[in-house]
């Protein structure tokens, strides 16, 4: 089964469609390969009435893109709603943008089977049996992380062909990736390209947005941002991406679960909405640079504190600039603080190494102590390659 509606799983996880016109519940997970594969159908009822969800009480089941956010069992509600129910986020951002409204949509379960048999009699929710909401409880996953199961909702489904669902991930998967360099080109007019005007996002409009994100990119020195765990769905003119991201620039890093909702503009695909939940930062391997020039500082901090002039320099380019000095003016000035003081004491602390055009650069804390000075500062080594070796070409500090 190659539906229009989940478009891209990864392996192990689920998403549940379900077509009102057939009163069918589909239940999906992803594989190794593009496609989702269909695990089981169950039987489910809807709304009594036909159409797509409006207002409160209109006796229809909303059509859309929607996630569990919570479970409720049985115990705590009438015996209509059976052993258990999950709570869905309608309203999404799609049905507030068009005015729709309501609450309590979810997929519950019913004591009574042969209400299953007859269709079209729930107020909304969606429902199976007893026994289906036990097969299918294992596998629903709640909450705002990026692992929680969707429900897909539609009046018919859209079958595509394997051609056509892969040309469509692709534009998708591509539009994802685009957005990601963007935020890592640090180009606020670039990256904004990818929002609507009628953004928002954590209290923030277009504009907000906009103004936060421009302070961000003047602060930092660079962005990194790496996605994992994609999740795509589609539903008629929306798409909604989950996946597990990875941030990090040389002041800040976090892990989060995002959702970015698209709408289909004039313009083309435009993020209306992005919701974002920090979740536990697991530190990943070091590339082999990141490793190499950590230690590099190390030796570097030794040589200074050596007070050996040769030593010290060897790791310095020929091209070397700092403050108006060049390699032979710099080695100079080192050279008289070396023969001024008895001793010199470097600690360098919260060291981060992260690439940067032509290069890598390495920024720290520095306490600096001799027995004529002390100082505070906060200090970036930029390196670059010189005959196969790193050498730090650029020095810049920031008293504290």
């Amino acid at each position: 089964m190659v539906s229009g509606s989940i478009l891209l799983l990864p392996e192990g996880s689920h998403a549940i469609l379900v077509e009102k016109a057939t009163q069918s519940l589909f239940l999906l997970r992803g594989t190794l390969h593009d496609t989702p594969e269909l695990v089981e159908v169950f039987r489910a009822n809807t709304g009594e009435q036909d159409g797509d969800k409006q207002s409160e009480g209109d006796l229809r089941t909303p059509e859309g893109i929607y996630f569990f956010t919570g479970v409720i069992d049985g115990s705590e509600l009438p015996p209509e709603y059976g052993l258990r129910a999950f709570v869905t986020n309608y309203p999404n951002i799609f049905d507030r943008l068009a005015g729709k409204h309501g609450s309590n949509i979810w997929l519950h379960a019913t004591d009574e089977p042969e209400r299953i048999t007859n269709g079209y009699n729930t107020r909304g929710c969606v429902v199976v049996t007893n026994e289906d909401m036990n097969r299918l409880t294992p596998i629903i996953r709640t909450g705002p992380y990026t692992g929680s199961t969707a429900l897909v909702v539609k009046e018919h489904l859209r079958r595509l062909d394997p051609e056509g669902a892969g040309s469509f991930l692709q534009e998708m998967l591509k539009l994802v990736a685009d957005w990601e360099a963007a935020w890592e080109s640090m180009d606020i007019d670039r990256f904004m390209a990818f929002y609507s005007w009628s953004f928002s996002s954590m209290g923030r409009n277009y504009d907000a947005f906009r103004a936060y994100k421009g302070r961000l990119t003047r602060q930092y020195e660079y962005i990194k941002v790496d996605i994992s765990n994609l999740h795509i769905f589609r539903h008629d003119g929306g798409v909604v991406t989950a996946f597990d991201q990875r941030y990090e620039s040389d002041r800040y890093r976090a892990q989060s679960a995002k959702r970015l909702y698209f709408r289909l503009e004039e313009e083309g695909w435009k993020i209306v909405l992005e919701t974002s939940r920090i979740t536990p930062f697991v530190p990943t391997e070091r590339e082999p640079a990141e490793v190499e020039i950590g230690q590099l500082v190390a030796d570097w901090e030794s040589a200074w504190e050596s007070m050996d002039i040769d030593r010290y320099m060897a790791f310095y380019g020929r091209s070397f600039s700092s403050r108006g000095m060049d390699y032979a003016r710099y080695r100079a000035y080192k050279s008289q603080l070396i023969e001024r003081y008895s001793y010199i004491r470097v600690d360098i602390s919260n060291l981060r190494v992260y690439p940067r055009e032509g290069g890598m650069v390495a920024s720290f804390d520095q306490r600096y102590e001799s027995d004529g000075f002390r100082a505070r500062s906060s200090k970036q080594l930029y390196l670059e390659l010189e005959e196969g070796a790193w050498k730090i070409v650029k020095e810049t500090s920031e008293e504290r």
